[in-house]
């Protein structure tokens, strides 16, 4: 068997934690880290610890604020400025059988990956089919065209890298796959199929392979751009292994989960009080009837009843642990958890506190906006086209509106000529008052052609 890469192995189970973090309780209990993240107690039976842990409720801080993240940063659509040709791929850039997925999407699913585990890849391929005598109508109905495939992190089995012409260059990936079958009336499905794909760069020549069972199924691929074989891998993905961005938080939020299965646990057994009979005389078959209906006698002058009840602090402990996990998870990144801080803060402090947070989740959206460039870029070259590509992740995540006082102050100043209408403009259209694809003349233009009734 051909082993995975090194670095595969020792962060599999990290993105396999974070994963199941992320998707939140039901994924969890199902999962096979169960017992690691929820180890049973000493000779606990399957079904007992089935039922402890089941008594027990995920807090899912960590799904929760990657949600409120991806909803910040997509609260501006992606900019994208491509050649002519290829805008209607921006549309659809998977071909994905279930549903379109268009730039935006695409984009959102690249930063969901890249701060759930830290990494995700992107193989750009075509249909090798001839389009020589097709006139463009006809090629764009049978979407003879560059399309983009996802593969997670838990996909990428190796990878490595060797000098090609003097420069470092993607030599090798080996991607799992699962295929999907079905029986020839096309409706009752079959077990799918575990497959490898095999990227390879040999003699300066782009080449693919199929195994199964560790034998080739096929024959080579060879895909072609502009009638010619590829000289590199168009395979794009970070290889550069890093501590998932949300790892601390998916940690604390396990922790957490873990005091909160203890909790339940003890409250099980220590929350209902048990009655206590003690110098009572009872038969084996008799029945117990407490409450104001029912009662019991005794001749013996020294009988007790009454009920035993849980005393002490160990319950109170784990909910003051509880609640200090809670605080450590509203510091790692679950902020809409928590109120926002009281009182009157200065506007800089605002901005002194969030710039750390903001600078690192703008980073990861810089990288993803220069991986969705790439993608797009091998995309233009596969179709023939030329132009710059520039592809734009929004990194403000700042709400910039203005207030009445903010626009009734600018008015003033380009009123008495201190600043122009064009500066004025731009002030409002950075505060989000207009659509972000207004421009100047634009505005102009409406307020000429409005007419105002008197």
């Amino acid at each position: 068997m051909i082993k995975q890469n090194p670095q595969y192995i020792e962060m599999l189970p990290i993105w396999q934690k974070c994963r199941i973090a992320v998707l939140g309780d039901d994924w969890i209990k199902k999962s096979e880290l169960l017992k690691k993240i929820i180890p049973p107690l000493s000779n606990q039976p399957d079904d007992e610890y089935k039922a402890m842990v089941n008594r027990a409720t995920f807090f899912n801080a960590t799904g929760r604020t990657l949600d409120g993240i991806l909803g910040m940063v997509f609260r501006k659509n992606v900019v994208a400025n491509v050649p002519a040709t290829i805008e209607p791929i921006l549309n659809d850039v998977t071909l994905a059988k279930d549903s379109p997925v268009n730039l935006d999407d695409f984009c959102i699913e690249m930063l969901s990956e890249r701060l759930t585990v830290g990494r995700v890849g992107y193989l750009i391929e075509r249909p090798n089919s001839s389009t020589q005598g097709m006139t463009v109508a006809q090629v764009q109905a049978l979407n003879l065209r560059p399309y983009v495939a996802e593969y997670r992190a838990e996909s990428i089995l190796d990878w490595r890298f060797d000098r090609v012409n003097n420069a470092a260059q993607l030599v090798l990936v080996r991607l799992h796959e699962e295929v999907e079958q079905y029986e020839v009336d096309g409706v009752t499905r079959k077990d799918s199929v575990k497959q490898e794909r095999r990227l390879l760069l040999i003699d300066g020549q782009y080449v693919q392979q199929i195994y199964r069972d560790e034998v080739q199924f096929g024959d080579d691929i060879i895909p072609l751009m502009n009638g010619a074989p590829l000289n590199f891998i168009p395979f794009v993905c970070d290889f550069s292994i890093t501590k998932p961005p949300i790892l601390d938080l998916a940690n604390v939020n396990l922790s957490h989960f873990r005091t909160e299965v203890d909790r339940e646990h003890g409250a099980h057994y220590t929350a209902i009080p048990t009655p206590m009979f003690a110098g009572f005389q009872f038969g084996e078959s008799d029945a117990f009837r407490l409450g104001a209906t029912g009662g019991y006698a005794s001749q013996n002058p020294d009988a007790k009843w009454g009920f035993l009840e849980f005393e002490g602090a160990g319950l109170g402990t784990l909910k003051e642990i509880k609640e200090e996990k809670e605080k450590q998870l509203v510091i790692l990144g679950a902020k809409f958890l928590d109120s926002e801080k009281s009182g009157v803060e200065a506007e800089g402090t605002v901005k002194i506190r969030r710039s750390g947070e903001t600078s690192v989740l703008a980073l990861h959206a810089m990288k993803c906006s220069r991986m969705a460039q790439r993608i797009i870029e091998i995309i233009r070259d596969w179709m023939g086209a030329s132009g710059d590509v520039e592809i734009e992740i929004n990194t403000d995540y700042t709400e910039a509106g203005l207030s009445a006082q903010d626009m009734l102050a600018l008015f003033q100043v380009m009123q008495g000529g201190g600043i122009s209408q064009q500066t004025f403009f731009y002030n409002l259209k950075h505060g989000e008052m207009y659509p972000e694809d207004t421009t100047f003349e634009d505005e102009q233009a409406r307020i000429s052609a409005q007419t105002v009734a008197i």
